[in-house]
């Protein structure tokens, strides 16, 4: 239950702070005083969207703090959930604004987002506003309401989740097929073969090119080689005779000093490693030969690189490499990307069929319901004067699976006898709404149990014994849980066992609200002001101890 808000700077509320009681409690004011800022706080502190004009001062924060009283609610899967310290007799929530309109949000003290600010509100107040009699007439709250009357929540939340899962392989089936889509495998396996089957070696492409400059002028190269040796072993005064008669030369005097035998030992060096140079010049000569064959084999192959590398626009064979192994790295992505698909086709295949089952089963749990929550709709209704009322529910069932399962609830209503049944968004009136909307939050909280339940003026539309009979209902609602209705009317406010009033204030510089606790005589005042248009009379202060008499 709600028992404790504290606000500072929202709105027309500068400092409020007050404690609410068990059971049934109403607020009511004048036209503007500030009750629905009351509950406009609320919401935000339990995770509604902030509106950035919210504050009182525009010169510093706003705070809104409440404190909920769980001892009898069991609140621990979802501390430990979202990693929160959990308190089993009380929850402390609170929200900051500052003056730039962010907020924080904070939970016993921890802070935490406003995603949670959410979670925990739907475990903690059932916060009924001025416009959710609307929701009467929308598919996924009549669902909600059939299933909550039958319990299904463990079961309408596992299909849920099932049904994300399968929703989310859908969309990474999706990205698959774009990717795949986008590449065309075909063409990549074509280019990779082409550079496969020519085997490129790295380095072999300058060791061609040099190899064929060789044989494109191996004649010249021989007869050059040729002249060389002649030169060196066959002229009639030939090099290595005259270097070897220095040779025999400088060994002659190489005794004298240490100087000339050095220069004795280089001349035989250098004499030395000439003689083999000659050898190799020779044995080179005799290999280099102009072999046609082999010529056009080499500029063949030197063709196919220079082809593949202006087609890939690239300068050597380390670069064609390269892009082979690129084209290999989006082929095996490709492939992967279609073993991937077939599994998630698998998957998504056989998610489906358990969806379809899960689907059935629900179903089949919401129409056996069915009967039993006309037969409450309708008792709820004869209470609060609708006698005659009819309602009827049906489960159209859908082609194609939603989050919610197969099922599309028609709400069917008749308010007088006679009348044939049609769909209650046609011909419900706004009264008629809101007692439909107080009969079924009253179903609902039998059967699903809240800490705190917040009626924003469900009285709408109605006046005399039917708003008293409104009142009664929201007595047996608060048997169950915590009951807090802001109110107009006073056969309403005189049900209550508590009453809190809303009021402007003014002091030099503004107007603000604020909010007090009625005693047993000002609730008196406050009724016979309700009843009788602010003007109080003798009257209308009778009626008002009649009606909290009774």
């Amino acid at each position: 239950m709600i028992q404790h808000i504290h606000i500072e700077n929202y709105t027309l509320i500068d400092h409020l702070s007050i404690d609410f009681e068990e059971g049934f409690s109403v607020i009511t004011g004048e036209t503007g005083a500030g009750k629905s800022i009351l509950l406009g706080a609320l919401s935000v502190l339990l995770g509604q969207r902030i509106d950035a004009n919210s504050l009182f001062n525009k010169d510093k924060k706003s705070i809104i703090e409440a404190v909920f009283d769980t001892t009898h609610q069991d609140l621990s899967a979802f501390f430990e959930e979202e990693d929160l310290d959990y308190d089993s007799s009380s929850v402390i929530i609170r929200r900051e604004i500052n003056i730039q309109g962010k907020s924080r949000a904070f939970i016993n003290d921890t802070p935490v987002n406003v995603a949670t600010l959410k979670k925990i509100g739907e475990k903690l107040v059932d916060i009924h506003s001025q416009h959710s009699n609307l929701l009467l007439q929308d598919n996924d709250f009549q669902l909600l309401i059939i299933d909550q009357y039958a319990r299904l929540d463990k079961e309408v939340n596992n299909y849920k989740q099932l049904f994300n899962t399968w929703k989310n392989k859908k969309k990474q089936l999706q990205t698959l097929l774009d990717l795949s889509g986008n590449q065309d495998k075909e063409y990549f396996e074509f280019l990779y073969n082409e550079l496969d089957t020519i085997q490129i070696v790295e380095g072999e492409q300058q060791e061609l090119e040099e190899k064929l400059r060789l044989l494109s002028n191996a004649e010249e190269i021989r007869q050059k080689l040729n002249e060389v040796i002649h030169i060196l072993n066959y002229d009639e005064i030939h090099a290595l005779q005259l270097l070897q008669d220095c040779k025999q030369r400088l060994f002659s005097i190489e005794k004298h000093s240490q100087q000339l035998k050095v220069l004795y030992e280089r001349f035989d060096s250098i004499l030395i490693e000439l003689k083999d140079i000659s050898k190799e010049i020779a044995v080179t000569a005799e290999n280099t030969t102009c072999e046609q064959h082999e010529i056009e084999q080499l500029t063949s192959r030197l063709n196919a690189l220079y082809r593949l590398e202006q087609k890939h626009r690239v300068n050597n064979d380390k670069e064609l490499i390269d892009i082979k192994n690129q084209l290999s790295e989006k082929l095996q992505t490709i492939y992967n990307t279609e073993i991937s698909v077939t599994g998630l086709k698998e998957t998504i295949s056989q998610t489906e069929k358990e969806l379809y089952q899960l689907a059935a089963t629900i179903s089949e749990k919401r129409n056996k319901t069915l009967t039993h929550i006309e037969l409450a709709l309708k008792e709820k209704l004869q209470s609060m004067n609708m006698s005659q009322a009819e309602v009827k529910i049906v489960l159209e069932k859908q082609e194609h699976l939603n989050e919610k399962g197969l099922d599309k609830p028609v709400f069917f209503f008749n308010a007088n006898k006679g009348m044939e049944l049609q769909l209650m968004s046609k011909i419900a009136s706004g009264g008629e709404l809101s007692r439909v909307m107080l009969a079924v939050k009253s179903l609902i909280l039998q059967k699903n149990v809240l800490p705190a339940m917040v009626f924003d003026e469900i009285d709408s539309g109605v006046s005399g014994e039917v708003s008293a009979k409104m009142g009664r209902v929201m007595q047996e609602i608060a048997r169950y849980t915590q009951v807090i209705a802001i109110t107009h009317l006073p056969q309403i406010a005189s049900k209550a066992t508590a009453h809190y009033l809303v009021y402007k204030q003014d002091d030099k510089a503004k107007t603000y609200s604020q909010i007090k606790k009625l005693s047993q005589q000002e609730r008196v005042t406050e009724i016979a002001k309700m009843i009788s248009n602010e003007e109080i009379s003798d009257s209308s202060l009778q009626t008002a101890q009649t009606l909290l008499n009774n």
